[in-house]
Formats: structure tokens, C-alpha cells, sequence
């Protein structure tokens, strides 16, 4: 099997690439490098078999789509407060563009898979109970409209193999590190300041990142996976993560008022676990301080400088 991984060293992919790698996968990779500045412990394991990396790398370098059997699209602007910086570049990085690149890939293999990284967020203020594949979206930001865009176009295409992960908010420790996930978050708070300060007590599902790249590649090896999938690991308020990671750190933690962020949605992950095969108890979860305890040694590596994601696409934007 030949994969095209689009986005392969942000946060997510090179987890990724490690694990298509561990099931005889041939990896590709084609980055525009928005966020190399924060890679740190990069491995052999992490990276392709060949790679087109930089601002001005395209897909035209790349071997024609259609030698591929799957491709990833991982490439977006992510996450919800990122995606409205720049309203028009969200929906041309997480709507049009892997649009109009799986229409050109299916042109020239119409057998081919196409993976795209989907998002809770796509339920934004979500209902009583969790939701499944089949719940309406509530999208509240550009971030989650566009990924609910890019899922219901996808719903038109059952003539051709593909896969969306509406993936729960990411945490755990990569080679390319985030610390403005929530998790992560908490953990960094904890280290540089000894008190974690959660503004919300809103229900989020979260999964860790390595466990997502895994999924990802369970859906890329096996064919009988299609269609949207939620994948998380838990369902958890805000409030009660802080207190997992205040109490695994040693951090106080101080709840304040909320800060009037309406998104408040936790799903039900039946459906992928089920497809995925994965038994409960695999994933990893924040109930193990351990779990938490990789997350504070890889942001320690970091120092006092980790640039958020925020940071680093404004001085892409140029302000």
C-alpha cells in the first residue's frame, strides 16, 4: 500500500507516518512547514519514506494522486479560535481545497480511500445526550462549519471509498508539541505556574493524539472502514480535567467564571470503536497519570518557549 500523508509534521502527523509505517505502509509526505518551528524529538519512525516539505511544496511535485491508494488530509487550520483569524483561508485550507483535490484524485483512482480529519466541533452546542454519527451539527465557529461542509459533501460521494474522524479534542505528547489544547494546556499552566485557571465547565470529548494517529491508520489498512466516525476516549467537563491535572502535577486549581464560549458537546464513539475494532480500555486515557506525567516531560523539553499554534499562523498572516 501507498499512502500520501498531507500535513505530515504538525501535532498529529507524525504519529501518523509512524504507525502507517508498522503496518508495511509506503509514506509520503507533503508539509508547507507552517509550524516546524515547535518540532522537537523528531525520530526515524516519524518520518516518510520521501517527503516534499516548504511554503512553496505542492502536490504537483509529488507522484501523480492517482498512484496513491489513500490519501490523508490532515492539512487544516485548526482549531476554533484559530479558524477565526482568517475566515477565508479556513474554508479554503479545511473545505475547498481537500474538496477539490479528493475529486481530483478519485478522477485518477476512483478506488482510491480518502482519510479527512473531521471534528467535534462539528456539534458545537451539542444536545442532552452524546452524539452519535447521526446527530444534527451545531457548528458555533468557521472551524467547525467548515468541517461539517467538507462532511456533507463527502456524504454525496458513496460511489468512492473514504473515511471522516470527527476526532475529540487532541492532548498527549507528539514530536511536534501543541500547549493550546486543552489538556496540554492545563499541563503547561502547571508547570510555569503551579495553578490551573479553567474558564469553562463545559462537557468536551478528548482523545490522545497518539491513539488518533492510530485510528487513522486502522481506517487507511482496513477496507471495510467508511463513512463518518466519532473517535474519542472520553467524555469530560473542563473543570474535572483541570482537577486531573492538578491533582497528577501537584497544581492548584482555581475555577472561574465561564468566558462566553457556548460550545458544550461530548459524543457517543460506539460506532468507531466497533469498525476500528478497538476493545475498550485500549485508548489511552487522562484516569492515568501517567498519561498526563509523558505530557509534563515533553513540554518541560520545551523550557519556557513553546509558541502556541495562535502565534505562529499570525506571523504567517503577516500581523
Amino acid at each position: 500500500m501507498k499512502a500520501l500523508i498531507v500535513g505530515h509534521r504538525g501535532y498529529l502527523g507524525p504519529l501518523v507516518v509512524k504507525h502507517l509505517k508498522r503496518g508495511g505502509v509506503t509514506v509520503h509526505g507533503l508539509d508547507e512547514d507552517w509550524y516546524t518551528e515547535t518540532i522537537n524529538g523528531l525520530k526515524g519512525e516519524h518520518v516518510p519514506h520521501s517527503e516534499r516539505n516548504g511554503l512553496d511544496a505542492r502536490l504537483v511535485d509529488l507522484d501523480p494522486l492517482g498512484s496513491y491508494d489513500v490519501i490523508v488530509w490532515l492539512s487544516a487550520v485548526s482549531n476554533d479560535p484559530l479558524g477565526e483569524l482568517n475566515v477565508l483561508d479556513t474554508q479554503w485550507s479545511n473545505y475547498e481545497q481537500p474538496m477539490l483535490q479528493a475529486k481530483r484524485f478519485w478522477h485518477e483512482n476512483p478506488s482510491g480511500k480518502f482519510i479527512y480529519i473531521s471534528s467535534a466541533s462539528v456539534y458545537g452546542a451539542g444536545e442532552e445526550q452524546p452524539s452519535t454519527e447521526l446527530s444534527p451539527t451545531n457548528p458555533l465557529s468557521a472551524y467547525g462549519r467548515t468541517k461539517a461542509a467538507m462532511d456533507a459533501w463527502l456524504l454525496g460521494q458513496d460511489h468512492h471509498p473514504w473515511v471522516s474522524l470527527r476526532l475529540g479534542t487532541l492532548w498527549g505528547d507528539s514530536p511536534n508539541m501543541r500547549r493550546d489544547l486543552v489538556v496540554n494546556a492545563f499541563v503547561w499552566e502547571a508547570i510555569h505556574s503551579g495553578v490551573i485557571r479553567p474558564m469553562s465547565d463545559a462537557r468536551r470529548p478528548i482523545l490522545n493524539v497518539d491513539d488518533a494517529a492510530w485510528g487513522i491508520a486502522l481506517s487507511a489498512l482496513s477496507p471495510a472502514v467508511r463513512g463518518i466516525l466519532n473517535f474519542c476516549s472520553e467524555n469530560i467537563t473542563v473543570y474535572d480535567l483541570a482537577k486531573r491535572v492538578g491533582a497528577a502535577l501537584g497544581a492548584r486549581v482555581e475555577c472561574h467564571e465561564g468566558d462566553g464560549d457556548r460550545r458544550d458537546y461530548h459524543m457517543d464513539n460506539a460506532r468507531a470503536l466497533y469498525n476500528l475494532e478497538i476493545r475498550e480500555g485500549e485508548l489511552k486515557t487522562t484516569h492515568n497519570p501517567d498519561n498526563l506525567w509523558r505530557v509534563e516531560k515533553c513540554l518541560r523539553a520545551y523550557g519556557d518557549y513553546l509558541p502556541t499554534r495562535t502565534d505562529m499562523y499570525r506571523k504567517l498572516l503577516g500581523e
